[in-house]
């Protein structure tokens, strides 16, 4: 029997048909799942859900479950959240996209039927993306990202000055609003924004990308990912902000951080019908081009 987790964070009143559907199907397919506690409470007054659902928390180890896949119901920023799950495991991920872009999280509602009997049928493959690793003095826990680690400002002080090496080698210093590092998934994110590069997932290189920098000759660099990223602050307040895709921790400007690749990868469950370039020209809009 294939058991799955599922995990949300909202859904609006538009989507509780066909995620309604969902649940059905996952009864018909004879698929055994578990929801996450929040998102269970949250749906359970909209939708149709038998009283004796089993329900799973942030201390919950997925893998002692023998979950195989995880769902995400929502966009990009709640697939990136459920990725903490599954970190260090097997157990692959993917999206019902019920936010707005969804390079992520790419199953649209209407196709909820066809996913499930899909994965029934075994009919998916794996494809293992890179993770980001940080690591800074005082470090109580490791902490990763999928997309990118970001230094911000803390405040609305001044730019920021970055003093970036590479395997201890002087790379440049930045002076900027920021700086951040990002994965071949994360190219199509925030550092795309930012004027980044493109990767193809895969292509074993990480980017480094400057945002807002107060030098035209600045601009994003492309590097090997088994090469150590070593970034020091220094700024008027005595504070800045890291990020790791959608979280964040306030850091003193002495520490010196140090971001690399993870020792492991993380497991996205693609459909058979999954073209990475085909996704690129539907989300990025390149087909509105009339030419085309």
């Amino acid at each position: 029997m294939i058991k799955v987790a599922i995990y949300g964070e909202v859904l609006h009143e538009k989507h509780h048909g066909s995620i309604g559907f969902f649940f059905e199907q996952l009864e018909d397919f004879d698929i055994e799942y578990v929801i996450f506690e929040k998102f269970y409470h949250l749906i359970k007054p909209f939708l149709n859900l038998k009283d004796n659902i089993k329900t799973f928390n942030r201390k919950t180890s997925l893998k002692k479950r023998k979950i195989q896949h995880l769902i995400s119901i929502g966009g990009d920023g709640t697939m990136l959240n459920s990725f903490q799950f599954v970190l260090k495991t097997d157990i692959s991920v993917f999206g019902i996209n019920t936010g707005r872009l969804g390079f992520l999280s790419n199953i649209s509602t209407d196709k909820v039927g066809w996913a499930l009997k899909e994965l029934r049928e075994n009919r998916f493959f794996i494809k293992k993306r890179s993770v980001l690793q940080v690591h800074y003095q005082g470090l109580k826990k490791e902490q990763y990202a999928i997309n990118e680690m970001t230094i911000h400002k803390q405040d609305t002080s001044s730019m920021l000055t970055i003093h970036a090496r590479i395997n201890d080698y002087f790379l440049n210093s930045y002076w900027a609003d920021g700086v951040m590092v990002s994965t071949p998934t994360g190219s199509t994110a925030y550092s795309l924004s930012c004027g980044g590069p493109i990767l193809m997932p895969g292509s074993k290189n990480f980017i480094i990308t400057p945002i807002a920098p107060h030098n035209l000759a600045v601009r994003p660099m492309v590097y090997t990912d088994d090469k150590i990223i070593e970034l020091q602050v220094e700024s008027r307040s005595d504070k800045f902000m890291l990020t790791f895709d959608s979280r964040s921790v306030t850091l003193p400007t002495e520490k010196i951080l140090y971001i690399k690749k993870a020792p492991f990868y993380l497991s996205l469950l693609k459909f058979e019908d999954y073209n990475y370039l085909n996704l690129l020209r539907s989300k990025l809009m390149w087909g509105a081009d009339k030419r085309n």
